[in-house]
């Protein structure tokens, strides 16, 4: 150790003899160190906590107190195990030694003293004791780090397939480690719907390899913990049968995340969503359109007049309160479902409808508007607001979520400017030009079916657990002799208003019957679905004209799977349980479809026969990214698979959603990532030939 360093070290010399004490003083001061002394045990008691010495010399046999009891003493007061001691002794018998490291020393020195063996003793202690207190801080360090962090280490014995956790586990998770002895026991403290995952992911450490990075949930009693395990295999000697890494509990992160999530996507003060999240359920809204919805959704701006005359004669909170019972009426009149109302600004609030048509949208936005008529009471106030509002249309006005709530704005500001009440984002030019295309659309429509204009095309569905193809969606086209292939959003309304849907729907059915008897007799058993739309549904020949088009075709029922969303089944819920029953009866599969956007009603989900339901591409679309989505789509796969049917997640077109989407346990898949609609014999070509995508 260089001189420079040693000067600042400080060494206390504890002796009743003087001459040892000068002695001692003259050999350590040359080595550079600083030297204190004191004349007896109590004394060297006292030095210490004052001088706070890094080594201490201490003869044995002194008056007053011997050095036995003074260094026990020293060590009881200071609390420093790594501060050397040594004792200065005559006797060098095993007793004295034993006594002396029973009382706390580090090191012992016989006298007479060996002056060369001192200084190197010293030097030693010295070196060793600095190590002892930087392993000592890195050790504390290091618990702060994981108590902050709340980590902890963990291992896995594979050849006794037992489990030891380090001392953090308790009181991170409330679990004692002997309660997660080994996988199984571990496995049990999981949360049901995160075992698999984690057997899967800890099987493919052991088995390949290969890191373990995942989450899950450790039930402790009634409360639920996330914890992240990390681990890797060992990869030497005895290392190589163990399974090393550390856990972290994120429980609280994950909170705090949830709650970070919400304030960024809320208003304050009405408890609404604010713009942020009102554009983002638009655009899932338009992005869950099916390419043949025959749904209409509405964004509405409501803008209420001179709204700063209430921040004056109200005060600041005042005028918050009338905006909050502004928020809470929208809501009430918003009703369980079809309807999400925001706040987009100061005094702006905007709605999205969701209905089977135009004016049906329309008509309930305007029922909005009429509840906002009504008085407000704040305080003593009876208050009568004045409002200006605007809508837009999807399909029609504009494809993006932005724009659609922007040409509303723009429609409400037309409205005040104009003292209309509400305005649609359209001029009468743009109505005229619409009207126009859209009679010239119909007159086409009508020679459609004769001229054999329509085809089909077969959206592929996967199952996960065979890794096969199991079925396809019928999806219904136009081949337009001058406009080319008209996109179904543009004539499946048109078919719904003009009639029309009953004989072109009826050839959907005879065509899908007509393709899954082919492929059943070339050895393919595929389960096709068809749409049924509103009209269809409710005709009274529903039954027998799907019927005769089965047998004609020598179709198996169970091969036709008849999709129906839950707002259709709405409209008349005793026709629609006894057919459904008809059908079911006939052998024929039923389809819940667009699930998690209509009534979602459990009674009815018990009352009516439903085989299959298909969650909307609206929540598969932010799985990834949206811990809602997740948990909405895992609550949706467990209740359905609970009452006995098969669960299809739509809509998936990138690997990583279909990895969430198989780890929270639907049953299918469709989507442009199995496959885009085709015809039938790509379908064919696909399915014979299908490997899952890695």
């Amino acid at each position: 150790m260089p001189f420079s360093m040693l000067k600042n070290l400080k060494v206390l010399v504890v002796d009743d003899d003087a001459t040892t004490r000068l002695a001692l003083r003259g050999v350590l001061s040359r080595q550079g160190y600083q030297v204190v002394e004191a004349h007896n045990g109590q004394q060297g008691i006292e030095a210490a906590q004052v001088h706070r010495p890094h080594l201490i010399l201490m003869d044995v046999v002194m008056p007053e107190l011997d050095g036995y009891s003074a260094c026990a003493q020293i060590r009881l007061l200071m609390g420093d195990e790594s501060l050397p001691i040594i004792m200065l002794t005559a006797a060098d018998d095993m007793q004295s030694i034993e006594m002396a490291f029973n009382a706390g020393a580090t090191d012992f020195i016989t006298k007479p003293i060996n002056w060369a063996l001192l200084t190197e003793r010293v030097r030693y202690a010295l070196r060793t004791g600095g190590l002892n207190r930087e392993v000592r801080r890195s050790r504390l360090r290091e618990a702060a780090v994981r108590r902050v962090a709340g980590l902890g280490y963990w291992e896995w014995s594979l050849g006794g397939d037992t489990l030891a956790w380090s001392e953090e586990l308790e009181p991170l998770t409330g679990v004692a480690a002997h309660h997660l002895a080994n996988l199984e026991a571990l496995i049990e403290y999981t949360h049901p719907d995160d075992r698999k995952r984690l057997l899967s992911g800890l099987e493919r450490a052991r088995d390949t390899g290969s890191k373990l990075d995942l989450e899950f949930r450790l039930l402790a009693g009634t409360d639920e913990r996330v914890l992240r395990l990390i681990g890797e295999r060992g990869t030497q000697g005895e290392d190589a049968n163990q399974l090393f890494g550390v856990f972290q509990d994120l429980t609280d992160s994950r909170r705090a995340e949830a709650l970070v999530d919400y304030l960024a996507l809320h208003d304050e003060t009405t408890g609404l969503g604010n713009r942020r999240l009102f554009v983002r359920q638009v655009r899932n809204a338009m992005d869950g359109f099916r390419i043949n919805s025959n749904k209409v959704l509405l964004v509405g701006t409501i803008d209420l007049s001179r709204f700063g005359r209430y921040n004056e004669s109200l005060g600041e909170s005042g005028a918050d309160k009338l905006l909050g019972l502004v928020g809470q009426r929208l809501k009430d009149g918003a009703g369980p479902v079809g309807v999400e109302v925001a706040r987009v600004g100061g005094d702006e609030f905007a709605v999205m409808v969701l209905a089977q048509d135009e004016g049906g949208a329309a008509q309930r936005f305007q029922g909005l508007l009429s509840k906002l008529t009504q008085p407000f009471r704040v305080g003593e106030h009876e208050i009568f607001l004045a409002l200006s509002a605007g809508y837009a249309l999807f399909p029609g006005d504009v494809s993006d979520a932005e724009s659609l709530l922007k040409h509303a704005q723009d429609a409400q500001r037309q409205a005040r400017r104009t003292g209309h009440q509400c305005l649609r984002a359209s001029s009468d030019q743009d109505m005229a030009r619409q009207q126009r295309g859209q009679l010239a659309l119909e007159r086409d429509l009508h020679k459609a079916l004769e001229r054999q204009e329509f085809f089909l095309l077969y959206q592929p569905q996967m199952d996960f657990a065979a890794g096969r193809i199991a079925g396809a969606e019928a999806l219904i086209r136009w081949r337009h002799p001058t406009l080319g292939v008209v996109p179904p959003v543009q004539f499946v309304p048109l078919l719904e208003e003009t009639g029309l849907i009953h004989e072109v729907g009826a050839w959907v059915v005879q065509e899908a019957c007509r393709q899954a008897a082919a492929w059943e007799r070339a050895g393919l058993n595929l389960r096709i679905g068809v749409n049924l739309s509103p009209r269809q549904f409710l005709s009274l020949g529903l039954f027998d004209t799907v019927a005769h088009a089965c047998r004609s075709a020598g179709a198996s029922p169970s091969l036709i799977e008849l999709e129906i969303t839950e707002s259709l089944t709405m409209q008349d819920v005793e026709h629609s349980t006894e057919l459904l029953q008809e059908f079911r009866q006939a052998g024929f599969l039923i389809a819940l479809d667009d699930f998690g956007i209509g009534h979602s009603s459990m009674e009815y989900l018990l009352k009516f026969p439903i085989d299959v339901i298909k969650i909307d591409r609206a929540f598969v679309s932010q799985i990834t990214t949206a811990r809602g989505d997740r948990a909405i789509v895992r609550a949706m796969t467990v209740l359905g698979q609970s009452l006995g049917m098969t669960v299809i997640a739509e809509g998936v077109e990138n690997q990583r959603p279909c990895d969430f989407i198989e780890a929270v346990g639907v049953n299918e898949v469709q989507g442009y990532l199995i496959g885009k609609p085709m015809p039938p014999q790509e379908l064919e070509a696909l399915a014979r030939g299908y490997t899952r995508p890695l």
